[in-house]
């Protein structure tokens, strides 16, 4: 373009707006896709490797840069240790590890491979469209979104080359050199369109033309790493105090860093320069565009390793940080219908949802036990009052098993495996299980209790060893097929599974107790008679179903069990 000739602003932020939207849409593409490829085994890996710190960084940066997206290994984070599997000291490393393999991106759109963008969307679409496996179509589907990623920078190159000699731009680029201005610009950028790498994508195609110098670059880097935090405490808001734990944890980090290197951003500035390949064989702002691109990408990763390797020495007062601003509620009869864990956003990955129907499944089944404890001791109690509230608690438990349900629905609609789809009607039987128990405490307990008792009846016989013995023996089974659902030890599920006969031997003693108790001389005697029986019944039932649940975990998570013995064959 001449010098003096107004560029045409509308096409520009045409091309503009286009292209971001383009990088954005094969960003997803490719996080789609690889989350596909690699997901089920991201769960596994991040386990073994958050042994130690130094581990946990190795693998909150591999996964991330594999997936690229720090936000996917942040919700793997939140599901760890609101499950208990991981304490939020053990996230914080792989918070950290995220940060670093998240530069990954810049690095790949600083080399600035744009001419081989047809033969990645061509190679791409082949592979997607015909290739058998189910593997390589979505490798096919990754080179797309990298062909369209290149394809999208292009465009904004495009966009961005009018604005050289266009003199409001270049004096607006020039009051980047406040650190401030640029971090806050930044910052709010990556809030709203949720990607660093949008951020960075941007500043490296102002950077190849010449149009921002290095240290306005850096300020709007920091900014991205501020920003980037948005979409974690998004996310966390309305979620177990975890789930903002480990995003603050996240905001902490970041902002740290910026603060550390905020002051000294011109020295950064040169040490990038003296480390970054150059072009001395050219000048001014040719010179200036031929380097920024890499340059910007190495103050990306050098910002982010160098955060990570001062701060890793102080997980802990960031971690009672992150927990002193976002305390830990652990309330004991928590009966919200509102689902804790399940996330819209893993309605796509099956292999990362299914973790979270687990973590709501327990919160499902520890108010189910809850429910059924308080009933039986309400009955032994002779309390209506408290079985007029159990009713009403029943509402809110309703609700979150249909939630639940309709989440796995979801899951079922789109692309899974075929483990997958064996996990979901595992899931689906567990829920129908804690369902069944739900029903069959107010139906058969609560419903028949208000109806056959009166307020003068002797329930003395309910305390006997033999009852009481029996009941607490189906709690303990109902607690442990509830713990199973996340932590499935072999041992204990293997236990509950073959403990069938040990509960039908109590069953059967309880039942001749009340025989010799209740001697039915009068209609008082047959109608508590009629009623405990009922009771027995219903416990056996809350035990016959824990068994289920067992054998649902056992082919859930895949545990090895020993062939029962044909008189434990029978549910």
């Amino acid at each position: 373009m001449q010098l003096g000739v107004e560029p045409n602003l509308i096409e520009i932020a045409g091309l503009l707006v286009g292209g971001l939207a383009l990088f954005l849409f094969a960003l997803e593409l490719m996080t789609e896709a690889l989350k596909a490829i690699a997901g089920s085994r991201l769960q596994a890996l991040l386990g073994t490797l958050a042994a130690n710190r130094f581990r946990g960084v190795l693998a909150g940066a591999g996964i991330t840069a594999l997936l690229n997206s720090s936000t996917i290994t942040t919700v793997l984070l939140i599901g760890f240790v609101s499950a208990g599997l991981m304490t939020l000291q053990q996230s914080i490393p792989l918070v950290m590890g995220a940060n670093i393999g998240s530069t990954l991106t810049a690095q790949i759109i600083a080399f600035n491979i744009s001419a081989a963008a047809p033969f990645l969307l061509a190679g791409g679409f082949l592979m997607h469209s015909f290739a058998k496996s189910e593997v390589l179509r979505e490798v096919g589907r990754a080179l797309l979104g990298m062909g369209m990623l290149f394809l999208g920078i292009e465009f904004m190159g495009d966009a961005t080359r009018p604005l050289r000699s266009y003199e409001p731009f270049i004096s607006a680029m020039q009051n980047m050199r406040n650190p401030w201005l640029g971090i806050v610009a930044g910052a709010v950028f990556t809030a709203v369109v949720q990607s660093s790498a949008a951020t960075l994508a941007i500043v490296i195609t102002l950077g190849s033309q010449g149009l921002i110098p290095l240290e306005a670059g850096i300020a709007l880097i920091l900014g991205a790493n501020v920003g980037t935090c948005g979409t974690a405490l998004l996310a966390s808001i309305g979620k177990a105090s975890e789930a903002v734990q480990v995003a603050l944890v996240h905001l902490i980090f970041n902002l740290l860093g910026v603060l550390f290197l905020v002051f000294v951003i011109p020295q950064f500035a040169d040490f990038i320069r003296h480390i970054s390949p150059s072009a001395p064989e050219l000048t001014g702002a040719a010179r200036s565009a031929a380097e920024m691109p890499r340059q910007a990408a190495n103050a990306h990763t050098i910002f982010s390793v160098l955060s990570t390797t001062i701060l890793i020495w102080f997980t802990g007062p960031i971690g009672r940080l992150a927990e002193r601003l976002a305390p830990s509620t652990h309330n004991k009869w928590q009966s919200s219908s509102q689902p804790q864990y399940l996330d819209e956003t893993l309605v796509h990955m099956p292999a990362l949802a299914i973790s979270r129907v687990q973590l709501e499944l327990t919160v499902l089944g520890q108010q189910v036990l809850k429910q059924v404890q308080h009933s039986v001791g309400s009955v032994v109690e002779n309390n209506r009052q408290d079985l007029a509230t159990l009713v009403e608690e029943d509402k809110s438990i309703d609700a979150l098993s249909t939630s639940i349900l309709t989440y796995i629905g979801s899951l079922s609609e789109g692309v899974h495996t075929d483990e997958e789809g064996k996990q979901l009607v595992d899931l689906t039987r567990i829920s129908t299980c804690l369902d069944s128990i739900r029903e069959a405490t107010i139906s058969h307990v609560l419903a028949r209790s208000q109806r056959r008792m009166s307020p003068g009846a002797n329930n003395e016989h309910l305390r006997s060893n033999e009852i009481s013995g029996f009941a607490a023996t189906v709690m303990r089974q109902f607690e442990l097929a509830v713990k199973a659902i996340v932590h499935p030890v072999p041992e204990t599920v293997k236990s509950i599974v073959e403990a069938k006969l040990e509960i039908e031997a109590q069953a059967e003693i309880a039942r001749r107790h009340t025989m010799s108790v209740l001697q039915l001389r009068n209609q008082a005697d047959a109608v508590s008679y009629r009623f405990t029986s009922d009771m027995i019944e219903h416990l056996n039932e809350i035990a016959r179903l824990s068994r289920a649940i067992a054998k649902a975990c056992l082919s859930l998570n895949a545990l090895p069990m020993t062939e029962p013995s044909k008189d434990q064959t029978r549910s």
